[in-house]
C-alpha cells in the first residue's frame, strides 16, 4: 500500500509539471506572435477598409494636407504672416488633433458678406493652395456632404471657426470642443515676417496681391537623386519586371500589361518619371479622390517633409515642397508630384529630385514687382483676366553648375490660366491670340 500510495503521489507531481511547462510554453508563444511584425502586417493587411481609410485620413490631414499662408489685420493693413521658428499653419494641424468637431452650418453664400469677412480684421486666416473637402478636414462623415473649403477663418473664440469657399462664396461655421487657439494667436501677433497684400477676385478665388515690389531670398538646397532601381523596387517589385527601351530616351518598366515605370535614360539629364497603373476608374467623391492620391504620393517613398498639397485641376491632384511657406517648381514649370485619375488608368507624374540640406542663406535676392503690376502686364499682353485663374510667388529650381548636387531656388512669379501652370516669363512668351482661338473653339 505504502509504495501505491508514492507511486500514485509521483505521477500526480509529473502531471502537475507538465500541465504547467504547457501552460508556460501556451504563454510564450501568445508573446512571441503578439510582439511579431509579421502578426501585426497580417493585422495591417486584414484590417477592416473603414480602419485602414481612417488611418489614411489621419496621415493625410497633418502631413500633406495643411494651410500653406496665414494672413492677419494690423491697423487696418492686411499682411502675410511668416515666422520659421513660430509657424502658424503647422501649430494649426497640431491643434486640430485635439479637437472635436460639432455642428456645420451655412452662414452666408453673399459675395459681399463674404468679401467684408475676407477684409474683417478680427480674424486670422488659413489658406489653402486649392480647395479641400470638409470631410479631410474633420474626419466625421456627419459633417461633410460633398462641401469643399479654401479658406480658415479664427476669430477670438475657441468655441467655433469659419470655412470660406472662395469660388461659391459659401461661408461655414463649425462649432468646437477642446479647441484651444491662444497660441497661435500669440504667433500672429508677433509674426517675424509681415507682408502688405490685398485680396483680388481673379476667375475663380481670392488671391494674395502684393502691393509693393518685393525683394525676396534665393536660398540653395543639395538634393539628392534616388536611383532608377530604387522607384522600380518600390512601384513594381523586385519579380516579373522587364524592361523595354525606346528611341525617344525613355525606358519602360513592366510588371504586367496593367502596371508601367517611364524612366529617362541616363545622360538624358531629365529627372520625370511617370507611373500607370491601368484600371477602370471608380465613381469616387472628392474626399475618397484626395486619399487615394496621398497613397501613391507615400508609396513614392520621397521625402515629404516639405511636401504638401498644392492643386487640383478635375481628377488632377498636385503636391509640391514649400520652402518660407511659397511653393517650388520643378524642371518645366511642374510639380513635385502629379496624380491623375482618367478612365482607364491612374497616373504619378513625378519628380526624382529631392531637396536634402539648406546651404546658409548667401544673402542673395531677386526683386519682383506688385501683383498688380504683374496682371497689367499680362492683360497687355493678350491673356484675357476672365481666365487668370492663379497669379503666385513661388521658387523656380534651377541646377547650379557649381556642385552636381546643388539646387538654386529663384523667387518667380508664377501663373495659372486655361488649366496650366507656367512662369510670368513664359506667359509672356506665348502665342495668346491662337491660345485664346482654341480655347474658344474648344467651349463652342
Amino acid at each position: 500500500m505504502i509504495g501505491m500510495k508514492f507511486k500514485f503521489k509521483f505521477g500526480d507531481f509529473f502531471l502537475l509539471v507538465g500541465t504547467l511547462l504547457v501552460f508556460s510554453l501556451s504563454i510564450v508563444l501568445w508573446i512571441f506572435i503578439m510582439t511579431n511584425d509579421q502578426y501585426f502586417s497580417h493585422i495591417n493587411q486584414t484590417s477592416s477598409v473603414a480602419q485602414q481609410s481612417r488611418n489614411r485620413l489621419n496621415n493625410s490631414i497633418y502631413d500633406l494636407y495643411i494651410p500653406t499662408c496665414s494672413y492677419g489685420f494690423k491697423n487696418g493693413q492686411l499682411y502675410r504672416l511668416y515666422d520659421a521658428k513660430k509657424n502658424l499653419p503647422l501649430e494649426f494641424a497640431k491643434e486640430l488633433k485635439g479637437i472635436k468637431f460639432k455642428n456645420l452650418n451655412v452662414v452666408s453664400t453673399s459675395r459681399s458678406k463674404y468679401e467684408r469677412m475676407l477684409n474683417a480684421p478680427d480674424y486670422i486666416q488659413l489658406t489653402f493652395p486649392d480647395e479641400v473637402s470638409i470631410k479631410l478636414f474633420t474626419k466625421q462623415n456627419t459633417l461633410e456632404n460633398g462641401k469643399k473649403f479654401r479658406r480658415v477663418f479664427i476669430s477670438n473664440s475657441d468655441n467655433r471657426l469659419y470655412l470660406g469657399n472662395d469660388e461659391t462664396t459659401t461661408v461655414y461655421r463649425i462649432d468646437l470642443a477642446r479647441a484651444n487657439f491662444t497660441k497661435l494667436r500669440s504667433y500672429a501677433s508677433h509674426a517675424h515676417s509681415m507682408t502688405p497684400v490685398k485680396l483680388v477676385r481673379l476667375k475663380d478665388y481670392y488671391e494674395v496681391f502684393y502691393t509693393n515690389a518685393e525683394r525676396w531670398r534665393v536660398y540653395s538646397y543639395l538634393t539628392n537623386n534616388q536611383t532608377d532601381s530604387y522607384f522600380v523596387s518600390r512601384l513594381l517589385g523586385t519579380t516579373n519586371v522587364t524592361a523595354h527601351s525606346s528611341k525617344k530616351g525613355w525606358i519602360t518598366y513592366s510588371l504586367n500589361y496593367y502596371t508601367k515605370l517611364r524612366i529617362p535614360k541616363s545622360g538624358t539629364k531629365k529627372h520625370d518619371l511617370l507611373y500607370t497603373k491601368y484600371e477602370k476608374s471608380k465613381n469616387l467623391a472628392v474626399h475618397e479622390r484626395l486619399l487615394d492620391s496621398v497613397d501613391y504620393v507615400h508609396k513614392l517613398g520621397l521625402s515629404e517633409q516639405d511636401l504638401r498639397f498644392f492643386d487640383t485641376n478635375g481628377m488632377a491632384i498636385s503636391y509640391t515642397n514649400y520652402i518660407e511657406g511659397l511653393p517650388v517648381f520643378a524642371e518645366q514649370h511642374t510639380p513635385q508630384i502629379k496624380t491623375s485619375f482618367t478612365p482607364e488608368s491612374m497616373q504619378v507624374a513625378f519628380n526624382n529630385i529631392d531637396l536634402q540640406i539648406p546651404i546658409p542663406f548667401d544673402g542673395q535676392t531677386r526683386s519682383l514687382p506688385s501683383t498688380d503690376t504683374v496682371l497689367q502686364e499680362l492683360t497687355n499682353q493678350g491673356l484675357k483676366r476672365d481666365q487668370i485663374q492663379r497669379i503666385i510667388v513661388g521658387f523656380r529650381m534651377v541646377k547650379d553648375n557649381s556642385h552636381d548636387h546643388l539646387a538654386n531656388l529663384i523667387p518667380t512669379y508664377y501663373v495659372k490660366a486655361y488649366n496650366r501652370w507656367q512662369s510670368l516669363s513664359e506667359w509672356q512668351k506665348q502665342d495668346l491670340t491662337a491660345l485664346n482661338k482654341d480655347n474658344k473653339e474648344g467651349a463652342q
